[in-house]
């Protein structure tokens, strides 16, 4: 990915071209190529849209130019469709510039290219247009199109655009233009100016309008980018803007935002958060929208139609937003538009609903519903579709007007208590009277009225009109001020909702619905401040400004709050794909073939590479860089392939500009088996920007499904499906080992056929590490019933001379962890929260599973208790972090990977000292005949046959619960790491000792099948319980003491000073651990 050089020359062209002329500056000049244009298409569509109605524009993936990220024209009905992007804000007539774009078609013969300069002529009001750059391309090669070119002094909203001399499908990248510019030696700060965004930034945004003539205006951009951070499309969103005609069904209506592409890009390019406006609106919208076959002279349709045209229109425009401008902050949106009647009539007995039919003030909404049954329909389906930060909105004029103001909270009380609406937007066109119909008071008592539903509000389209001079500067500015103080004085006293944008409708005098000679605005003509801008800036002392492009106060400011299960996000996909889009040409679309939960999934299909899976961006407020969150997501595929890995990434742009690809987690899976992607601790780089989470597969092109998609805080427990296992003689993997099997296995090792990873896993009978005649074997001998299990090895009474003899220290010595093992490592494992029901009734637990676990692999397993008042998430907390210790060992080789489980001896009639019970007859069984552990099997002789592969410890009182495991469970249990805590079978540390050796006599076992490390600090309460009972065992033939294990079983480490807390005995478990298991 190329490096984001945009905003660094923006900033400088704004300096040059704009705040120059509204900040008078001495400059020193030098001259310099500098880059106004630079389209990579790495992150939106940078303001291109496309030529010809069918034409398509879709930005792929590793396809442009130096495998990067470039845009796909496709679908062209004729030669002249292509695409094309105004770029009159960054160029002027009467300069030269350099121009420069790479090329590339995929066809076999030779495809003329043209690169297109269009204007508006401002003396003849003629659009002009001239082809400034061709060359002929052969297929499949990146050439450069380039040139110099300066247009008239005349010229006005420049446009460039591409064509071929077909209509061939192409791709294009790398959009530049560079011009010698002057640039200022000694340049002026303005950091120390007052600006509107910076001086209200902790109590709410402030607006402004661009249409798609002022965004070309460099002097109105320049002065939007000083003082505003939120900007509303003045008519570029409306329905008859976006709205498409040709190729529209009830079920998909077509959209476009070609006419808002040049704002949506400056906005996205500049961190400025837009308001949409509007979705449903009975003005401004085309007739045909409600009439059959989408003509005018058509009838109008029934309301299931419309729903379905309404709900399809606002899912797609949502979905094409995310699409081209992912990383826009879209933080409002306009639902409902202007639905309430002036009439008194009509708000006292018609909900306020305008009067039916089409044109002057009625409504073809009504006119289809009846009534304003719709509002409601419309907020549902915007609910369902926007973003999760995108706050939902009704909007409205004279909404201080007491009958219709009461007629608006009413219908936006039941919106905000059904959870369907996020706030008011009060129009808020007004006079500079203040008194009379839009005075002051009737306007806080309305601003009142809205807040106290509970909701926010938003001062949507303000002006306030002179009214030709009626009023004059000062009373506007007056009034100006009363509205903005009313606006902060209710954010500091108000326990429900805030006001959390204040937008001016137009950029100065000049750009006015309403007309210059009312001077409506805060800036004049020339973009001058005015009075009415003194007065706002007034307000708010200095010491409560904040950071305007980080703003607290302002909606989509914040981050995400998780919800009570600690989610920032939970896609189910029942019905709606949310904010997950495909990755190059692959589609999602929502699938009821198969779910994990409920009754739908997000299907992926059409994919040609691996990489072409499903993507969500994620908004940097919510998901910040360098912290911490954690990740889950399932998935499955059906048919297509035997076996497959699912990958869950994160992508990313690093402070280099590059792009870069992060695992999150990987599972393989087989057909029909849901997979758990999930990594409870997943640290997002500090670096990152621009970021997706990802899921695809490694190496193949099939369908897949995902469902349960979350993003949450870090260290969240969320259950999964169970891992797929392998099963040893399944070699056609349908679950079943039969004569089949064994026919499939023959051809296998014959070469006739060739095995998928899957089966020779499942082949490998002897697990010997290949598949062979030895197999063949052993599956016939087990179909005739000659041994009773797979996989089925002869063990060897032979030592392994081939494994190293592990290092003992004869006296191990207190050693503390790395200060860099408690955080998070770059080969973490993961923690599954698991749930079973025993003895004690149903309970959880937690599994710690090493980086890179794998279900085929056997795993020593380590049980650890928690203490007094804890419970099972106590050891794998952020207080005590064992599993980031347990992954810098298992990552330097300090340790084999391994399992450990946390389980609780709370509920139930459950104990410390009785817990043994339920750890035999449930916890043991559960766990490793999920995962894959030494035990062939759980039954009883199954667990006996592993117990050298199995320990168990415990601090505190978890302490006592391992002695009493020990005491009951030596048949078992192998190795124990009692901590911090002595044995209760007495009062004396003599009757302790007594006591366990009377249990290991009752098991018949040598001093060199058991193994005890126990540990506790010197300052430790449990020291003095402590002492005296490891004397004693000291003098029992039954316990040889020494930490060599080679030629003992029993050692007591205590860590000098040290007290009863986690906190260091952590560090007795990094100390202890690496000495189990090697005898």
């Amino acid at each position: 990915m190329k490096i984001k050089r945009f905003l660094a020359k923006m900033t400088a062209l704004v300096v040059l071209i704009g705040v120059f002329s509204v900040l008078p500056l001495n400059i020193g000049k030098i001259y310099a190529d500098f880059e106004v244009v630079y389209d990579d298409f790495e992150i939106n569509y940078d303001g291109w849209c496309n030529i010809g109605v069918d034409t398509v524009l879709t930005a792929v993936e590793n396809q442009g130019n130096n495998d990067t990220r470039g845009m796909m024209v496709s679908n062209r009905s004729s030669k002249d469709d292509g695409a094309y992007s105004q770029k009159g804000f960054y160029v002027d007539g009467g300069k030269e510039y350099n121009y420069s774009v790479f090329v590339k078609h995929s066809g076999t013969g030779i495809e003329n290219f043209k690169l297109s300069l269009s204007y508006l002529d401002a003396e003849t009001e003629e659009r002009k247009s001239e082809v400034i750059a061709a060359k002929e391309v052969a297929g499949g090669e990146w050439v450069e199109i380039s040139t110099k070119y300066k247009a008239p002094e005349t010229a006005l909203d420049i446009t460039l655009s591409i064509t071929t001399d077909s209509t061939s499908d192409f791709i294009f990248d790398d959009v530049t233009i560079t011009e010698k510019r002057a640039i200022g030696e000694n340049t002026v700060s303005a950091a120390g100016n007052r600006v509107l965004k910076d001086i209200y930034a902790n109590y709410f945004r402030v607006g402004s309008v661009l249409n798609s003539g002022t965004v070309n205006n460099s002097s109105i951009t320049a002065m939007i980018i000083r003082e505003f951070n939120s900007i509303t499309c003045e008519n570029e969103m409306k329905p008859d803007a976006t709205l498409v005609q040709s190729g529209s069904t009830n079920t998909n209506i077509r959209v476009s935002l070609n006419r808002a592409a040049s704002i949506l890009n400056f906005c996205a390019r500049n961190n400025i958060a837009v308001r949409g406006h509007a979705f449903v609106w009975h003005s401004q919208t085309p007739q045909w929208f409600f009439k059959d076959n989408f003509q005018d002279n058509g009838n109008w349709v029934s309301a299931s139609v419309m729903d379905q045209r309404m709900e399809s229109y606002i899912k797609n425009m949502f979905a094409e937003i995310q699409r081209q401008y992912p990383s826009l902050n879209l933080y409002a949106y306009d639902v409902v538009n202007e639905a309430v009647s002036d009439d008194s009539n009509r708000t006292r007995n018609y909900g306020g609903a305008r009067e039916p039919g089409y044109g002057n003030g009625r409504s073809p909404w009504v006119q289809i519903y009846g009534d304003n049954k719709f509002i409601e329909k419309a907020f549902t389906y915007a609910r369902k579709y926007a973003p999760a930060n995108c706050k939902l909105y009704y909007n409205d004029y004279n909404e201080y007007w007491d009958h219709k103001r009461d007629c608006i909270a009413s219908i936006c009380t039941s919106l905000y208590n059904k959870g369907l609406l996020d706030g008011v937007g009060m129009q808020s066109h007004i006079n500079s009277d203040m008194n009379g119909f839009s005075g002051i008071q009737n306007y806080k008592a309305a601003l009142q009225k809205y807040i106290n539903i509970g909701c926010d509000v938003q001062i949507t389209e303000l002006d306030i009109s002179t009214e030709n001079g009626k009023f004059s500067l000062q009373q506007q500015a007056d009034k100006y001020k009363a509205v903005f103080q009313a606006a902060v004085d209710i954010n500091k006293t108000s326990n429900k909702g805030k006001v959390t944008a204040v937008c001016v409708w137009g950029p100065n005098d000049a750009n006015t619905w309403i007309g210059s000679e009312n001077a409506p605005l805060l800036f004049d003509r020339n973009n001058q401040p005015k009075p009415a801008y003194n007065s706002v800036a007034s307000i708010i002392p200095q010491s409560e400004w904040g950071d305007g492009d980080n703003p607290v106060g302002g909606g989509g400011g914040n981050p995400e709050e998780p919800d009570e299960n600690g989610y920032y996000y939970h896609d189910t996909f029942e019905g709606s794909v949310g904010q997950w889009t495909g990755r190059g040409p692959a589609e999602v679309l929502t699938s009821g073939r198969t779910a994990y939960k409920g009754s739908e999934s997000l299907l992926i299909r059409d994919r040609t590479a691996a990489w072409n899976g499903a993507q969500r961006a994620l908004n940097p407020r919510t998901f910040v860089p360098g912290n911490k969150y954690c990740f889950s997501s399932v998935a499955m595929f059906i048919e297509g392939a035997t076996s497959t890995t699912f990958c869950m990434k994160l992508q990313y742009v690093d402070a280099n500009g590059e792009a870069r690809y992060d695992t999150i987690d990987m599972k393989d899976a087989l057909p029909n088996q849901w997979v758990h992607l999930y990594n409870p601790e997943y640290r997002i780089p500090a670096d990152a920007t621009d970021m997706y989470v990802y899921v695809e597969t490694a190496d193949d092109t099939i369908n897949f499904y995902i469902d349960e998609a979350i993003g949450a805080i870090a260290g969240t427990v969320i259950d999964g499906p169970v891992e797929p296992k392998v099963k040893a003689g399944d070699v056609n993997l349908d679950g079943s080992i039969n004569s089949t099997d064994l026919t499939m296995l023959r051809r296998g090792v014959l070469k006739l056929i060739t095995l998928s990873e899957q089966s020779q896993l499942a082949a490998d009978v002897d697990q010997n590490g290949k598949v062979n005649s030895t197999d063949i074997t052993i599956l016939s001998r087990y179909l005739l019933k000659m041994i009773d299990k797979l996989p089925y090895k002869e063990v060897s009474q032979q030592p392994d001379e081939n494994k190293t003899p592990f290092n003992y220290d004869a006296a191990l010595q207190y050693r503390a962890a790395p200060d860099n093992y408690l955080n998070t490592c770059s080969q973490a494992g993961r923690i599954v929260k698991e749930t079973y029901t025993g003895i004690n009734g149903t309970k959880s637990l937690n599994v710690y599973l090493p980086y890179g676990y794998d279900s085929n692999k056997k795993y020593n397993i380590f049980y650890l208790m928690h203490g007094g008042g804890e419970n099972e998430n106590t050891i794998f907390s952020n207080d005590v972090k064992l599993q980031n210790i347990l992954d810098h060992m298992i990552m330097n080789d300090e340790l084999e990977p391994l399992i450990v489980v946390t389980p609780t001896f709370n509920g139930g009639n459950c104990t410390a000292q009785n817990f043994y019970q339920e750890f035999r007859a449930n916890v043991i069984p559960f766990v490793e005949g999920k995962y894959s552990t030494y035990a062939e099997s759980t039954t009883p002789e199954g667990i006996k046959a592993s117990r050298m592969h199995r320990a168990f410890g415990g601090f505190s009182m978890g302490g006592l619960t391992t002695w009493t495991v020990m005491a009951n469970c030596l048949d078992y249990v192998a190795y124990f790491m009692p901590l911090s805590g002595d044995y209760w079978a007495g009062n004396s540390g003599q009757e302790k000792a007594n006591a366990l050796v009377a249990s290991i006599n009752n098991f018949g076992l040598s001093n060199r099948e058991y193994f005890v490390l126990a540990a506790t600090g010197s300052e430790d309460i449990a020291y003095a319980n402590m002492v005296p009972q490891i004397e004693a065992m000291k003098t029992k033939p039954q316990f040889v003491y020494t930490s060599d294990f080679s030629k003992g079983n029993f050692y007591f480490l205590v860590a000098p000073g040290l007290t009863h807390w986690w906190g260091y005995v952590r560090h007795y478990i990094y100390d202890a651990l690496p000495y189990f298991f090697h005898e």
